[in-house]
């Protein structure tokens, strides 16, 4: 068989991607992650006691607003490394509208404070374990984006890695944020920005094993 012919019996009966199947797929993979990431939060560290007073703060709403916001940007970037050849284009620039938001809020409150706070304003209570506890419950987020994508077409692993450990990072800093009673800008612009980076550069050097086709 000649390989004209071959590839035209394989092509034959092809049918075009239903409209919305890989972000259908990247979805549910993100999903059932965070299902079990959300348990594995509540029944490993638990919910913040004084979740209902902790709601009537700006600073807690701030933290949630960051974490989702990174998490949408790269949920979307994720669709598109998805694909054969895709890139994150403008989304690069998207995601870090967050980061300097809350960088500067950062500074601006660490400018503003007094010296012999500022220490505090930045390691709080739990900077030991902050980025360490949101890489842990980014893994369920991760191996769901790994599904996805393995039963997708990503061509640039890497990238296609990175993208989905810091999708998953900054899903798990967000269900981590429920447990997690700091607030302070610096402290979530340090330590939370931490553990996604590190669950982006895990995905990055395990995406070229993992994603292979």
């Amino acid at each position: 068989m000649k390989t004209d012919e071959l590839i035209d019996r394989l092509t034959a009966n092809l049918e075009p991607t239903p409209p919305w199947w890989v972000t259908r797929r990247i979805l549910i993979g993100l999903g059932s992650g965070a299902f079990f990431s959300a348990l594995l939060m509540i029944f490993w560290l638990g919910v913040r006691p004084d979740l209902m007073d902790a709601m009537t703060g700006t600073m807690f709403w701030m933290k949630f607003a960051y974490t989702l916001a990174c998490s949408a940007v790269l949920a979307a970037a994720l669709i598109r490394v998805a694909r054969p050849g895709g890139s994150m284009g403008s989304l690069a620039w998207a995601l870090a509208a967050p980061f300097a938001l809350v960088g500067g809020m950062a500074v601006w409150r660490l400018s503003g404070a007094d010296p012999a706070t500022r220490q505090d304003m930045m390691l709080g209570n739990s900077a030991e374990v902050c980025a360490v506890f949101i890489a842990i419950l980014s893994l369920p987020i991760f191996a769901g984006a790994v599904w996805a994508l393995r039963g997708l077409a990503p061509t640039r692993l890497v990238l296609s890695g990175f993208v989905a450990g810091g999708c998953a990072g900054a899903i798990g800093a967000w269900i981590y944020a429920f447990h997690c009673s700091e607030s302070a800008a610096a402290f979530v612009a340090l330590w939370y920005t931490a553990g996604m980076a590190v669950t982006a550069l895990l995905g990055a050097l395990a995406g070229r094993r993992l994603l292979r086709w």
